[in-house]
């Protein structure tokens, strides 16, 4: 649990920066397959028309590698949490910024998930499972392995406190 940044409420925290890393594979992964997809059809269209290969697949891969350079560091500086006593506060969003107040009263069961990307990085990912149907998981991306099992380890802590 790093620096303090601006978020939900004093003390926020800033995700692990290693979720930079995984930010910047899924954002190149996608990328390729962009590029992939723009190559296929500038090569159809250079069979079935008189057009000549290379302007929609350089701009696509130029994209691509603007949003692998430029948008996992913006996306990053925009995730921040607080555990509070009561609650677990996440803020996120670069164009829509959502902020969520998750009640541990609330909380019905913790999950903690690691994809082949989290795993190589290092990082998890803390899913809080609530009663109710609409938004009835948050997920807390970006989370050091140790940090995601001390705080699922201290809401389940607190909820066994809470149960009669």
């Amino acid at each position: 649990m790093e620096d303090a940044v601006e978020g939900p409420a004093p003390a926020a925290q800033r995700l692990d920066p290693r979720y930079k890393t995984v930010l910047r594979w899924r954002a190149a992964i996608a990328g390729l397959v962009l590029t992939a997809l723009a190559t296929g059809a500038e090569l159809i269209l250079a069979t079935a028309i008189d057009w000549r290969p290379g302007p929609a697949m350089l701009a696509v891969a130029l994209l691509a590698l603007a949003a692998v350079i430029v948008m996992p560091g913006r996306r990053y500086r925009r995730w921040s949490y607080a555990h509070r006593d009561e609650a677990l506060e996440i803020a996120h969003g670069v164009l829509v910024r959502v902020e969520t107040s998750v009640p541990f009263g609330r909380v019905q069961h913790i999950d903690i998930a690691r994809g082949p990307i989290e795993r190589m990085c290092g990082v998890a990912t803390l899913a809080l499972h609530t009663a109710g149907t609409h938004n009835s998981v948050v997920h807390l991306p970006g989370l050091a392995v140790d940090d995601a099992e001390a705080m699922r380890a201290e809401i389940r802590e607190h909820i066994r406190r809470e149960q009669p």
